[in-house]
């Protein structure tokens, strides 16, 4: 028996709506925070786990779209697995993620960049702790070679 062509077409606009809007699953979509905002979280989550890394990504503000940040920074060998969800948090209302560093590792923001850019988000802040200090620092993707 052949399926009649609008039953098809039908399908196909459902799943496209469904994939395309976070309002359909009930999400919502953030506004992009202001930079004290971003500030003063980042400080916030760096007190309560000074072992992490926090990143702001900009046009992060949607919690289905940011699960590919998740699956690029998880992959990193410095990202402690067993912290977080796969090593990383994801925060959308600031447009934050925060990684988990491995015992006696270092991030490497090179990598780190890379890894958000290919999840399709401009890596541009990051927040961390150097000899007990809140450090920041712009974060750019490494120079093509």
């Amino acid at each position: 028996m052949k399926t009649p062509r609008y039953r098809f077409a039908f399908f196909a606009a459902v799943a496209l709506l469904c994939s395309a809007s976070p309002f359909v699953m009930g999400q919502k979509a953030s506004r992009e925070a202001s930079e004290e905002v971003r500030l003063l979280s980042a400080k916030a989550k760096l007190s309560d786990t000074p072992d992490t890394v926090v990143l702001y990504a900009k046009g992060l503000c949607c919690p289905s779209c940011a699960i590919g940040i998740r699956k690029m920074v998880s992959k990193l060998d410095f990202v402690d697995q067993n912290r977080f969800n796969k090593g990383v948090h994801l925060d959308t209302k600031t447009q934050l993620v925060t990684i988990a560093i491995g015992n006696g590792l270092e991030a490497d923001f090179d990598s780190l960049a890379e890894a958000v850019d290919n999840a399709g988000y401009e890596p541009a802040r990051a927040y961390f702790i150097v000899n007990n200090e809140f450090t920041t620092r712009s974060i750019e993707l490494p120079a093509a070679n």
